[in-house]
């Protein structure tokens, strides 16, 4: 044990930079002052988000406590932190135990490879546990101050909360093993590593939503099983995440049910993880360094030069870097399969179909009167879903130590900075090509409204990507031991997301303010177009103009 405690102990401090802070501390204020600011940031939007997410979980309780269901805001709390873990711990599992770059040098330690995979683990763990608190502290603070808990309950709520993000996590690594040795069989190990991280991610998707539909669809049903126990709401709604059943019984059952729904929780997890640390003991190295072997190549090579301009050049390198790192390909290109996934939903059936939201698409569709709100409304819909593009806001940052390259290749920084906007963008414009595609099987809208919504998403998303790729220009995360660092853990992808909101919130303003003056689609798309097409190049002719100064303040 005193080795995994040593290798755990190394791997956070490389993981959080704990030296390099107290470093920075004593030898350079500068930059010490500087992540700190950006830490009180970080906490200051993280304080914003708790602040909103309080007031929201304090009106559901007032609406479950009268309808005797208090205990509602724990299962919804629960079963926020369960899914999120489970559905994004694919990405932290794979990053951190098979594709970082320590790999190597932990295969040569005279350590068990069962004790490197427990390490890996706790680490990923410890990550997800500020999320799992953040989600869990407010509906347990709420509940337990509007039922007069004592202290114990605050322990088990602790407890609870420390357990929760325990099974997703153990799911993720049990599927991320069996992955990684099926890779290691096969000559084209990082294509089949994307194909089945997206795969794994669409199937929890598409499973945790079944399991949500299998709501009753006949109200009188549900009104009728909600008289004869008030836990009725609780255990369907805990179909999306079983364990938020136990934690929503430990917590308010009180007495024996408390205990026996704890071990439960307790019990299933360390169970589920020793079968899947068993199952490491044997299978983990062979995985992890299946990605440093290198395929045998047969026959002579041919090697052949063509002429080609500087932005398709840069603009080809970066998508072959993307997909070279399964880890940048996994956080890219997610959204291409996720958003028409989302908008196909609704052909499924279930609940998802009669949302309310839902039923208002499917009216303005079906209403040749109301064609303007619907491209309107599916524009910017889909554009908040396309912002989410770590490929543009981390693009200098995945360089890294190799950035000195790019200050040196005989290429004017303003065209490597719009080769790589316009590499970034085509991963937004392409999901949102694939949205717009399934919304015209989902919705039945018409080819020429389907082509509208597309150039709206098109140029609404040009702003965004510009913002980000900014970010990232200015601020690059260039310091990083591990990939997933550079791309899931650089501030610059939420300040994107941010810059993002705002951008598609401001077009939203001005298009329900178009809609007052007319409602002509034909009108209304124009001038649309004509004002995001003018935004879109001042942005990028801003970008360009701040490539020059960026690239000489870049240090390797």
């Amino acid at each position: 044990m005193r080795k995994f405690f040593s290798l755990l102990k190394t791997q956070l401090n490389a993981q959080f930079g704990f030296t390099n802070a107290l470093y920075n501390l004593k030898n350079d204020r500068k930059a010490f002052l500087r992540g700190f600011g950006i830490f009180i940031a970080v906490l200051l939007s993280a304080a914003y988000f708790i602040g909103f997410y309080t007031f929201f979980i304090y009106q559901v309780y007032k609406g479950a406590s009268a309808m005797n269901m208090p205990h509602m805001i724990l299962t919804i709390a629960a079963i926020c932190s369960g899914v999120i873990v489970l559905i994004f711990g694919v990405f932290y599992i794979l990053g951190a135990l098979f594709l970082a770059k320590d790999t190597e040098f932990l295969a040569s330690l005279p350590i068990q490879q069962g004790s490197v995979f427990m390490a890996k683990f706790a680490m990923v763990l410890i990550g997800e546990y500020p999320l799992a608190f953040i989600l869990m502290l407010p509906p347990v603070i709420i509940y337990g101050i509007g039922m007069q808990k004592g202290v114990l309950y605050y322990i088990l709520a602790i407890i609870c909360t420390l357990f929760l993000p325990f099974l997703p996590l153990v799911i993720s690594s049990f599927l991320s093993l069996v992955l990684m040795n099926v890779v290691s069989r096969s000559k084209r190990r990082d294509l089949i590593i994307i194909i089945g991280s997206i795969l794994m991610v669409v199937g929890l998707f598409i499973a945790q939503n079944y399991l949500v539909s299998m709501m009753p669809d006949n109200p009188e049903d549900f009104a009728k099983a909600l008289m004869e126990s008030s836990d009725a709401i609780v255990r369907f709604m805990g179909r999306a995440f079983p364990p938020s059943v136990w934690v929503t019984s430990a917590l308010s059952a009180g007495g024996a049910e408390s205990a026996l729904n704890l071990l439960y929780l307790v019990g299933v997890s360390v169970a589920a993880f020793l079968i899947v640390y068993l199952l490491a003991s044997f299978i983990y190295q062979r995985g992890a360094t299946a990605q440093l072997e290198t395929r045998k190549t047969t026959g002579k090579v041919r090697l052949t030069y063509k002429r080609s301009s500087q932005i398709f050049a840069i603009f080809k390198n970066e998508w072959l870097i993307l997909l070279r790192t399964p880890i940048y390909a996994l956080n890219s290109l997610m959204m291409i399969f996720v958003i028409p996934l989302v908008m196909l939903m609704p052909l499924f059936g279930g609940n998802f179909a009669k949302d309310s939201d839902m039923q208002l698409l499917f009216q303005l569709a079906g209403s040749a009167e109301s064609q303007t709100i619907l491209m309107l409304v599916l524009s910017g819909f889909i554009s908040l879903f396309v912002m989410i593009n770590p490929a543009v806001s981390t693009t200098f940052s995945r360089e890294g130590r190799n950035i000195w390259i790019l200050k040196n290749i005989p290429v004017k920084p303003e065209t490597q900075v719009y080769a790589k906007l316009l590499a970034g963008y085509s991963v937004s414009f392409l999901a949102a090509a694939a949205a717009v595609i399934t919304s015209v099987i989902t919705f039945r809208i018409g080819i020429l409204t389907a082509l509208m919504i597309l150039i709206l998403c098109g140029l609404a998303t040009i702003p965004v990507n510009a913002a980000g790729l900014y970010v990232d220009l200015i601020r690059p995360k260039l310091k990083w031991s591990n990939p997933q660092e550079a791309i899931k853990q650089n501030m610059n992808a939420v300040l994107e997301m941010l810059f993002g909101f705002i951008i598609i919130s401001v077009f939203a303003v001005i298009a329900f303010l178009l809609l007052k003056l007319t409602t002509n689609i034909w009108y209304t798309f124009g001038i649309m177009v004509l004002l995001l097409a003018a935004v879109s190049y001042l942005c990028v002719m801003f970008v360009g103009k701040a490539a020059g100064r960026a690239y000489r303040n870049f240090e390797a």
